[in-house]
């Protein structure tokens, strides 16, 4: 009997499940069937079982390969050997349905298709079928033809399905794609799908039925396994291979199809999928201590940028993974002559203040500048003559890793200094990106490191894992040094900050300003309206204390509405308070208006609590004006620095006092004025851009990078305990929630809860901290008993 339908099974060591795929074979209504089993030099029993068939059934056959030389080559010589015009393939754990070659059949003769394909019953260990990878598998179409054939089965930028027993293939389409590979390549892991490739891109017509013809049993042989050795790690990354091994195949073909650009864009697509899914697959599944060595792997077997893009799209959760060994990068020796200036977006002061005069250092030292935002809404206006500007529009991770590469191809970069590292939470992911176009990536700090702490963010955290990734840490004083250094991170220096453009250009006053003796004292504010770094609220506070000290004042606060607040509510809090003819937020003013707006001011008050380097003190200093504020205790401009009048953080009532003091003291108000015009000239005559030459060389002299001090690493800690319980004081009302005594899930009041969050995020610091000063144990462990309230 001439069989209508061949049923190829490669087997390797499959004796415990090769009996029930026979016997699935052997009980199809379709008689007219033969069964090959391809064993590719099985070292167990499943040769026996094969044979024992074969003496009760002629309709099966074996052929046994000398040498095991994969899945790939046992399919082949099946197809090889096989007789019937169509082919069915049955992994030898599986299992057909007793109607499968039948119904296949059917709808193969019917509709004239070369491809068939039919529903397919996944069955996990426990017994259960269903859940999404089953729904994955199912047939998407009823029918198709010509080059739409290749296009559905294999969508763009979609995971990629490639098992060859979800079809029923014409054995001529299965030669012709065979006769295109080598005759002896061998392929242990992803052997199906790329014949599966090519017999779409060869197939004229597809059909499909419903019908759930084949059991898949999820778990055996090498699916959903765990990863416990580098072998099994270099066997999973032979997926990669796979789909390599038949860029040259699918070339020939594009070159003699009339929609080849179609075939060549479905191939790079498959690619991407197979390499995104192999590097996630690797990353969750292998064992912690081995994944430096998997990537390392990994990496030698695509392009890294291949691999972090490709992974950026289909798998995007897996990309920290990536980015906390992104040391397995090689990053090459280049020299920089293009530097790229991440940031958000541009727009008003702040960083993009920074990143505008940082630009043009750079520009003014020879190197070729681009700036790059990540959002849109920039103000193009601010970019300086001779820098380009370019940015990402995607709306999701990975095609936005992908436009960022692209950026840096397209710019010829060869340094990024990303200036959101410190807020972003995905800086890490674009400097990965960067790394993977052999690009180093400098973190630029613009806050102090504790900041995080202040706002109850888990950033400080994750910073360490990410480190390997930044070539060097910019911060902005010797005690964020000795914080990030304690933190682990040594490449780590401290820099200023460029002079704003409103420093630049409004310039150095030439004579110290006199008091305002005998008439009202005229105070000011400017910045951006942001309450919760730079507690604007406060200045109320402070306004509220020098009206009840009976001094005669004007405040006002300049500056853009924030997302927290604006200058209507800032008004109507004054209002509230009586402060309606004393206060006023006017709003933003720019250029001459501002300048005009400052030199007609007395005291510039500050009310920040974490800024790392506020570009409006030199602003104010730069004019003449004396500047009243809380301690910032890093912050490097205030190291002698006589126009600054100090006064503990939150202590509105001490700042208002020394605004009236300084106010009612000519002498003192022009000593100090003068002492801030001296100290904004010490900032403007930084060598910047000898400076900013050495950074991008390498060559910072080591006074950038101070070790940490026994008094450094104090105040570290006071800093970073001070900072935690401010923002647990913020988070909750301690005595209110200990006295309900309600509890959260796991024991304990949600105070408690939070106390003990906050006490595991500055443990890493402090720990750092006693291998410096051991002698502060006893600080730690008063600390560790308040914050936890043991």
């Amino acid at each position: 009997m001439t069989p209508l339908v061949s049923i190829v099974i490669p087997v390797f060591n499959d004796a415990e499940a090769i009996a029930n795929a026979i016997d699935s074979c052997l009980g199809q209504t379709l008689r007219a069937i033969e069964v090959i089993v391809v064993d590719d030099a099985s070292t167990d029993d499943t040769v026996e079982v094969v044979q024992r068939y074969r003496a009760r059934d002629p309709r099966v056959r074996v052929i046994r390969q000398e040498r095991n030389a994969s899945a790939f080559q046992a399919r082949r010589a099946g197809i090889l050997a096989a007789r019937a015009r169509h082919l069915l393939f049955l992994d030898g754990d599986d299992e057909l349905t007793e109607r499968a070659a039948e119904v296949a059949l059917d709808k193969a003769t019917a509709t004239g298709a070369d491809l068939v394909q039919f529903g397919i019953e996944v069955v996990h260990r426990d017994g259960r079928s269903g859940g999404a990878f089953e729904s994955r598998l199912q047939p998407k179409h009823s029918s198709l033809s010509g080059s739409d054939v290749l296009l559905k089965l294999f969508p763009h930028d979609r995971p990629a399905q490639g098992q060859l027993w979800r079809y029923l293939f014409q054995t001529r389409l299965l030669l012709d794609a065979y006769a295109l590979m080598p005759s002896d390549l061998v392929l242990p892991r992803v052997n199906d799908l790329p014949i599966t490739f090519l017999a779409a891109t060869l197939a004229a017509r597809f059909a499909s039925i419903p019908d759930r013809l084949y059991r898949y049993h999820f778990g055996r042989g090498g699916s959903g396994q765990k990863v416990h050795d580098l072998d099994t790690a270099s066997f999973y990354a032979g997926a990669i291979r796979s789909i390599d091994s038949i860029e040259s195949a699918v070339r020939e073909l594009a070159s003699r199809a009339t929609d080849s650009e179609l075939i060549l864009t479905t191939y790079a697509s498959v690619r991407r999928a197979i390499i995104g899914y192999t590097t996630h697959y690797l990353a969750e599944h292998t064992r912690t201590d081995l994944l430096d060595e998997m990537f390392v792997d990994l990496y030698s077997r695509a392009s890294a940028s291949d691999i972090v893009q490709s992974t950026a799209l289909h798998w995007p959760k897996a990309i920290d993974t990536l980015a906390a060994h992104g040391a397995a990068i090689d990053l090459p020796a280049r020299p920089t002559r293009n530097v790229l200036l991440a940031t958000n977006h541009l727009r008003t002061g702040g960083i993009s203040g920074v990143v505008i005069s940082q630009a043009r250092v750079l520009l003014d030292a020879g190197f070729r500048v681009t700036i790059a935002a990540r959002e849109p809404g920039s103000d193009l206006s601010s970019v300086p003559a001779g820098a380009a500007f370019a940015e990402t529009s995607a709306d999701t991770l990975g095609t936005s890793l992908v436009e960022w590469a692209g950026i840096c191809r397209r710019n010829d970069i060869d340094l990024v200094i990303d200036h959101q590292w410190q807020y972003s939470t995905s800086w890490h992911a674009f400097a990965l990106a960067a790394r993977a176009e052999g690009i180093p990536t400098i973190g630029w700090s613009h806050n102090f490191a504790g900041r995080s702490l202040l706002l109850g963010l888990d950033r400080l955290e994750r910073a360490p894992h990410y480190f390997p990734l930044l070539a060097h840490l910019v911060v902005l004083s010797p005690l964020d040094v000795e914080f990030w250094k304690l933190r682990g991170m040594q490449r780590v220096s401290y820099l200023p900050n460029p002079p704003s453009s409103l420093l630049l250009n409004a310039g150095i006053a030439s004579t110290p300003k006199p008091g305002p003796t005998g008439r009202r004292v005229e105070l000011v504010w400017w910045g951006r309206l942001q309450q919760r770094t730079k507690r604007v609220t406060e200045l109320i506070d402070v306004a509220e204390h020098l009206d009840r000290m009976g001094v005669d004042f004007r405040l006002r606060i300049i500056g853009p509405d924030w997302r927290d607040m604006s200058a209507a509510q800032l008004n109507s809090l004054a209002r509230e308070r009586g402060l309606g003819g004393r206060v006023e937020a006017i709003g933003p003013l720019r250029g001459a208006d501002l300048v005009a707006a400052i030199d007609a001011s007395d005291i510039f008050v500050n009310t920040s609590i974490i800024e790392g380097y506020p570009l409006t003190i030199p602003e104010a200093q730069a004019r003449g004006l004396p500047v009243a504020m809380y301690d910032l205790p890093w912050l490097a401009l205030a190291n002698g620095n006589g126009g600054l009048a100090v006064v503990p953080q939150q202590e509105a009532g001490r700042l208002a006092a020394l605004i009236a003091t300084v106010a009612a003291a000519p002498r003192r108000y022009t000593q100090m004025s003068a002492a801030s015009i001296a100290a904004a000239q010490r900032e403007l005559n930084h060598d910047f851009t000898a400076m900013y030459r050495q950074l991008v060389t390498g060559t910072l002299p080591s006074e950038r990078s101070p070790e940490p001090t026994l008094s450094g690493v104090r105040q570290v800690v006071d800093l970073v305990i001070e900072l935690s319980e401010q923002y647990s004081a913020t988070r909750t009302s301690v005595p209110a929630l200990r006295s309900t005594g309600d509890e959260v899930r796991g024991g304990g009041t949600s105070t408690e809860k939070w106390r003990r969050r906050i006490y595991n995020r500055i443990r890493p610091i402090v720990r750092a901290a006693l291998d410096v000063a051991p002698w502060l144990r006893p600080t730690v462990q008063s600390v560790k008993r308040r914050l936890l309230r043991l």
